[in-house]
């Protein structure tokens, strides 16, 4: 008998199954032998259809051996970059990803991150963001959860606010308290 997937309750953390999509297309040409093992040990089997969401536990763990499957040379923190690269490329490639990325290429740069918390919000129910204006082109982001690796949603704010034309855009980890950290974001 199948075994069901985790029962999830509306009070939980979770990413939501189409995020897990993403990252899976991400992943691509590295989902058989040892990654998919450990998927599935830390509760992605991809045997199965994928689940409407997943703990934020299993989110986190997801990321680690993606980043360290991908880019094993690498430092945590870069790895964690180059994996969000990766990601917000594959994310955009999937139909919630598709209908974003239209979005964010109509209101251009300033407005895409001003709508950064309801952008992050189609992704997970627990990633909360304070976008602070301090010029036309200069943005503070304060994000509740950003991990034990700021660096994966950095890239996710950097490369999705590259998808609308903005030139000479650079994004730093400004501050990390896990699970909280402060982006700064100019061009």
């Amino acid at each position: 008998m199948a075994k069901e997937h985790h029962v999830v309750n509306p009070q939980d953390e979770v990413v939501f199954g189409h995020t897990v999509e993403g990252l899976l297309v991400a992943l691509e040409g590295h989902l058989e032998g040892p990654l998919r093992t450990k998927l599935k040990a830390a509760g992605l089997d991809l045997d199965r259809k994928l689940a409407p969401a997943y703990p934020k536990a299993q989110w986190y763990q997801m990321l680690a051996l993606g980043s360290e499957t991908l880019f094993p040379e690498l430092p945590a923190p870069q790895a964690h970059w180059h994996l969000g690269e990766r990601f917000i490329s594959a994310y955009f490639s999937t139909n919630m990803g598709r209908a974003l990325q239209g979005v964010l290429k109509l209101v251009g740069p300033s407005r895409t991150l001003e709508r950064t918390t309801r952008n992050m919000a189609s992704g997970s129910n627990y990633v909360q963001v304070d976008v602070e204006r301090l010029s036309p082109t200069d943005y503070r982001l304060k994000v509740n959860d950003a991990g034990i690796h700021p660096e994966f949603l950095g890239a996710l704010c950097h490369f999705g606010t590259m998808t609308t034309g903005v030139k000479g855009l650079t994004t730093v980890v400004e501050s990390h308290a896990s699970p909280a950290a402060t982006y700064r974001m100019r061009w």
